[in-house]
């Protein structure tokens, strides 16, 4: 048998050791990802098993060094995680709405004293008027709780899957996890909210320009008309009271 040529030898031998380069680099890929894993979810770290050539996926640890990620007290982006996020921007937003609210109560208790219409059925299609625009605006706050939730998952799989990525193309583990850590802590961090805006508005102004179209149509004796007439703001002779 003619023995093979020095050329063949040695292609052999590169398919070989490029068989074994790319196995060492899916086996580091497989590392990090599951240490970049294991700190997202807040789980245990366990090392891969190898996977080479004479292994079914039960061959030895490819990563028999220090966890890196040992004595990091960070808990996993968990559903915990997601439900905080929620919770702190609703205790952020609703003692905002709380003080609105007071505030439209007391401009309209103000409104109703000064036109002498307080104990008046004015005063309780007002106050519901209110409280459905509060219902509204507690509904707007509960979707947001829900949205500032659902936007930290997407932030959280979007970093995770740009960490694999980088992994993927370099094989770099240890630069993996220090990634992987400096993007948790930035994602764990507590969020900056912004101050609710003016959920009455439109209450507490319409109560101030229906006040003075309706002053000015009793002052001129009704030669200056209100666009309509509630009765909130004329003598107190004219609010048909319930008691």
């Amino acid at each position: 048998m003619a023995k093979k040529g020095g050329g063949d030898d040695a292609a052999t031998a590169n398919a070989a050791q490029a068989r074994a380069d790319e196995q060492a680099r899916q086996d580091k890929v497989r590392t990090g990802t599951a240490k970049i894993n294991s700190l997202f979810d807040g789980t245990p770290y366990v090392a891969p098993t190898s996977t080479a050539p004479g292994f079914r996926g039960d061959g030895p640890p490819v990563d028999t060094g220090p966890d890196p990620l040992a004595g990091n007290t960070f808990g996993g982006f968990t559903e915990d995680f997601y439900k905080g996020r929620e919770k702190a921007y609703s205790d952020f937003a609703t003692p905002q709405l709380e003080d609105q609210l007071a505030d439209a109560r007391r401009q309209l208790a103000f409104s109703l004293a000064r036109s002498g219409t307080l104990n008046s059925s004015i005063r309780a299609d007002k106050e519901g008027q209110l409280a459905k625009e509060a219902g509204v605006a507690r509904q707007g706050i509960a979707d947001a709780a829900l949205a500032q939730g659902n936007q930290a998952r997407n932030a959280v799989e979007g970093a995770r899957a740009d960490l694999i990525n980088t992994l993927t193309s370099t094989g770099d583990v240890d630069s993996a996890v220090r990634g992987a850590l400096a993007r948790s802590s930035a994602l764990s961090a507590p969020t900056q909210f912004s101050p609710l805006g003016s959920l009455f508005a439109n209450f507490t102004s319409g109560l101030g320009t229906q006040a003075a179209a309706e002053r000015a149509e009793a002052f001129s004796n009704g030669d200056v008309k209100a666009p309509f007439n509630t009765g909130l703001f004329a003598p107190s002779k004219s609010a048909k009271t319930t008691w």
